[in-house]
């Protein structure tokens, strides 16, 4: 059924159109009338028609003055004009107000009944896209907990979040985090032990799954805070802190991440590690999860059952920071498959003469915990790389009592883990990499991804990302957003478009984020950059 209300100062015109309406077009029901534009007005903004047919020249407001309240108020009724004068300027203004068209006195029934049509055919349309729009909220509402959570991991990986930002902004809703001033602490809680032997592959999935709950379910109080379980099968618990909050977090946090390890225990008869990181920017994500997870693996020489964080771990108090530097660069070496430089960077650490055995163990050790983190985060798996887990490792580790024995073993790790870097590098092709480089900026504008770029290559995201790094000794996020900033400045030098648009044509949906990432790799805002540099 489609609504109407009548609006005329006359009684004989408006009977005349009800009993028009009630004979010939019974799809059309009035719902009211009215002598005056003031009592029609009332009438249309309470019951909401459909039309409204309103006669042009009535007392207190006429048909046009009424059309321009409506068109104000309630933009989606339609509206026709009664009227007997044939006036150019009235038609302009009319059009001016939405009105949908004229109906001429003396009224004609074929004209009135072929303009009900054209009216329902309008109202037809409009209620078939409010459904479709009420469909997709309906599916965006859907989806906001998925680009939420897949958000938190990009943030956590350091992977672009461009696309995620740009859906999560032209949906409606706000980001999560503000990522220009919000800091982070990050906890990664783990099982100390679950028998694989005694359980299958689903009873343990579906512990992991019950634990997750339970954290979830935990913080559910705490709206700065996302939880998700990592491909290490560590749960991962992200909390933000606006920067005026940001005081006192880390005590804050150790407080609740031990009775949250308390409150597990109680409920699942198991303990749990939990790795805590220190307080960083939000940009820093990444690094305050590297912690988190690096500070769970040295359970395996501290025990399990407890909070373990970098105030905590004796290797981090003792050893100077010229030598952790030192280690981090032998790492960086050996994930590229480069054994002798890994090796000799290593060698610069452990051949100090300063070094005792005790603090010498406490090196290897705390190198290797931080190799098996770096690997997780490479999808690749010490057992699958070396044939002996990490917990063998160590073990062995710890039962070594001399400097060449020690020194041995971690040789034979590194060169165990180059062996299989460089066997993935031997299928890289050049040609490849260029195809993947020209893509991305080919299709700035269209807001590529490492998602989009690893299916037009025909891999998987992981795999194309550690693939791009070894072949380009470079992350791809940092790549797309030199491409990024690269073509803004050749824009800006261009000087033809607004910030706006070259934020757009360059994959940013939000200028605040192309201003943060251009003066992040330039040093200088757009605006600066146009000062210096044209």
């Amino acid at each position: 059924m489609y609504r109407v209300i009548i609006v005329d100062d006359e009684a004989v015109i408006r009977q005349g159109i009800k009993k028009i309406i009630q004979r010939f077009a019974p799809a059309w029901e009035v719902v009211g009338e009215a002598e005056d534009g003031v009592s029609g007005l009332q009438q249309i903004f309470r019951l909401q028609p459909d039309l409204v047919i309103l006669d042009f020249r009535m007392p207190s407001l006429n048909g046009l003055e009424c059309c321009e309240r409506i068109a104000a108020q309630s933009p989606r009724i339609h509206r026709l004009i009664l009227t007997a004068y044939q006036d150019f300027q009235l038609a302009k203004q009319a059009i001016q107000h939405g009105v949908l068209g004229f109906l001429n006195k003396p009224l004609d029934r074929g004209e009135l009944l072929d303009t009900l049509g054209k009216a329902a055919a309008l109202v037809d349309r409009e209620r078939e896209e409010l459904a479709q729009l009420s469909s997709l909220r309906q599916t965006i509402r859907q989806a906001a907990p998925l680009a939420q959570q897949l958000y938190y991991q990009h943030c956590l990986f350091g992977h672009d979040m461009n696309d995620l930002e740009q859906f999560i902004v032209d949906t409606g809703y706000r980001l999560p985090i503000d990522p220009d001033s919000d800091q982070v602490v990050v906890l990664a809680v783990s099982p100390d032990w679950i028998e694989r032997d005694s359980f299958t592959a689903f009873d343990i999935e579906l512990f992991m799954y019950a634990l997750t709950k339970f954290v979830q379910e935990w913080y559910a109080d705490q709206p700065q805070c996302f939880i998700l379980q990592d491909h290490a099968g560590q749960i991962i618990v992200i909390l933000s802190y606006p920067a005026d909050r940001s005081e006192g977090a880390t005590e804050q946090t150790a407080e609740q991440a031990d009775k949250l390890r308390a409150d597990i225990v109680a409920c699942f008869k198991r303990t749990v590690t939990v790795g805590m990181s220190r307080i960083y920017p939000f940009a820093d994500t990444p690094k305050a999860y590297q912690e988190a997870s690096l500070s769970v693996t040295y359970r395996f020489v501290r025990g399990g059952d407890q909070v373990l964080s970098p105030a905590k771990l004796q290797v981090e108090q003792h050893l100077p920071v010229r030598l952790l530097e030192q280690m981090e660069v032998s790492l960086a070496f050996l994930m590229h498959g480069s054994e002798e430089a890994a090796y000799d960077a290593l060698d610069q650490v452990t051949s100090s003469g300063h070094i005792g055995p005790a603090q010498l163990k406490r090196i290897i050790v705390h190198y290797m915990l931080r190799l098996a983190v770096q690997m997780k985060q490479m999808d690749l798996d010490i057992n699958e790389t070396s044939g002996k887990s990490l917990q063998m490792w160590l073990s062995e580790l710890e039962g070594t009592a001399t400097h060449a024995s020690l020194i041995s073993k971690i040789r034979i790790m590194i060169h165990e883990l180059c062996q299989s870097i460089l066997q993935e590098r031997s299928m890289l092709d050049l040609r490849t990499v260029g195809k993947a480089k020209q893509y991305v900026r080919d299709y700035l504008s269209d807001g590529v991804s490492l998602q989009t770029v690893a299916d037009h290559m025909g891999m998987n995201a992981s795999y194309f990302s550690r693939w791009f790094k070894y072949s380009t000794n470079r992350n791809f996020v940092d790549f797309l957003k030199e491409c990024r900033i690269e073509k803004a400045k050749e824009l800006l030098k261009q000087g033809a478009y607004g910030l706006q648009e070259i934020s757009t044509r360059i994959g940013y949906a939000d200028v605040k984020h192309f201003y943060r990432v251009f003066k992040e790799l330039t040093g200088y805002t757009p605006s600066e950059y146009k000062k210096h540099f044209m």
